[in-house]
């Protein structure tokens, strides 16, 4: 993980919401590092080191949505009707929640520096995305909320009815791959 590197694009949020939220003990979670990192203007197109992202991340989870996994949700489905609306509206061009899902996670690749994500058709109606992490990484509950919130919504705005998101293997159950399990109608 120490090589680990993610685009701007995807800290750029978590960058935001710590400037807007200075009250916060953000020193609880960020390092020195982080914060000259934080400090500086953040550009989509650089990378930047995984532990930050991760970090700023368990950081927003804690001081901005509580700890609550919920409200993480919530903003899966916000983030990802935002962003499909936005620059990457071409992951949801077509009413076919299969091909969304495959253009998501081509698009994903692209952020990390790492195999992050990898998609499987598992039926007409059923797909599996598998992310890489670490077994022991807490912020991976908070992510996974995330992500399933996300899907769900692609779901939805594609034309799928009724998605429903499970894990099937969980970094936490010591595996080395979150596998999401989506189905729908």
């Amino acid at each position: 993980m120490k090589d680990w590197k993610v685009k701007g694009t995807l800290l750029v949020d978590y960058v935001r919401m710590i400037r807007r939220n200075k009250e916060k003990d953000w020193n609880k979670y960020l390092t020195p590092e982080d914060w000259a990192i934080i400090n500086e203007r953040i550009l989509p197109s650089l990378w930047y080191p995984y532990e930050t992202y991760r970090r700023t991340g368990w950081a927003a989870f804690h001081l901005i949505a509580g700890g609550n996994s919920n409200l993480v949700h919530e903003w899966g489905k916000i983030s990802i009707a935002i962003l499909t609306k936005g620059p990457y509206k071409s992951i949801v061009n077509d009413a076919d929640p299969m091909l969304a899902l495959d253009r998501f996670v081509m698009m994903r690749r692209q952020f990390f520096s790492f195999a992050a994500m990898e998609f499987e058709k598992a039926g007409e109606k059923h797909a599996k995305v598998r992310f890489a992490g670490a077994p022991d990484d807490p912020i991976m509950e908070a992510f996974n909320a995330q992500m399933t919130g996300a899907f769900e919504k692609m779901v939805e705005i594609t034309g799928g009815k009724n998605p429903k998101v499970s894990f099937k293997a969980t970094v936490k159950e010591g595996n080395t791959n979150t596998e999401f399990d989506i189905e729908w109608e």
